[in-house]
């Protein structure tokens, strides 16, 4: 696709913040490997050894739910990630914000990281966008998840045909995942629209009747963007050491790229078709 050999053009043009759009994951993984490391693991190292037998194991769950919320240590981990969740939820906006900004000209770029000076200019309208676009996606999640229980209960009380719950939860997985991507390509145009030219309807228009190709860009990004997951992942179960921990820091650089390359070919879509 020509739009996709132009996103790369972009790409390069954004290296800097590549490498800070890397460090900023890389510092969200090392949080989660602490979190786990000092609250998931101390619960694990309490489970009976050796395997346990069926009384053993009731005991450990009766112990487990008896005692869950009334140990301090739980409330200040659970805060904790209440308190990351929200401070994300703050940060994604400014990021996407700075993203946005870079797919500028070089000359209408005001000097500095254009990263930064895009979380300084676009920060108000894009988390406005942002914010819309999270409520859109989560309302179907209220009907959605009922849906989904009540299909999965026979499977999960060991009554009933287990393929055609698999099936059903798969077929509401499959359409919450197709509408989520609608919400977001509808957005992400929005943004092109009132960023860059100060009118975001006709970019709504727009993004409708190019749905096709903005789909072929998502699809391909993002296939290759899993199959160097799959790869570096397969590489990392057969060679443990050394080499798999750099495949596995390394993973979220080609993420970063992935990111700003697919933001940039829609871009590059959305002004040749407007």
């Amino acid at each position: 696709m020509p739009y996709i050999r132009n996103g790369w053009s972009s790409v390069k043009r954004q290296f800097p913040s590549v490498i800070i759009l890397f460090l900023y994951q890389l510092l969200w993984g090392v949080f989660l490997y602490r979190l786990v490391n000092t609250a998931v693991v101390q619960v694990l190292h309490r489970y009976p050894d050796p395997p346990p037998n069926d009384l053993s194991r009731l005991l450990f769950m009766i112990e487990g739910q008896n005692r869950f919320w009334q140990i301090p240590e739980v409330h200040h981990y659970l805060w904790m990630v209440i308190g990351m969740i929200l401070l994300r939820l703050l940060l994604t906006p400014l990021v996407q914000a700075g993203i946005l900004y870079g797919l500028l000209p070089g000359e209408e770029r005001a000097p500095g990281l254009p990263l930064f000076r895009g979380m300084q200019k676009f920060w108000k309208p894009v988390t406005l966008f942002y914010f819309i676009e999270l409520i859109l996606i989560l309302i179907p999640t209220l009907w959605l998840l009922p849906k989904a229980y009540a299909s999965l209960s026979p499977f999960l009380q060991g009554n009933g045909s287990h393929i055609s719950a698999a099936l059903i939860a798969m077929a509401y997985a499959v359409g919450w995942l197709c509408y989520s991507w609608f919400i977001r390509q509808t957005v992400l145009f929005l943004q092109f629209g009132y960023l860059f030219r100060g009118n975001a309807w006709p970019s709504l228009l727009l993004c409708w009747k190019h749905l096709l190709p903005g789909l072929g860009i998502s699809f391909i990004l993002a296939a290759s963007c899993s199959i160097i997951f799959i790869l570096f992942g397969t590489v990392s179960w057969i060679w443990t050491g050394l080499l798999a921990l750099i495949l596995q820091q390394a993973y979220p650089f080609f993420r970063s790229v992935f990111k700003i390359w697919k933001i940039s070919s829609q871009y590059c879509l959305w002004q040749q078709k407007s």
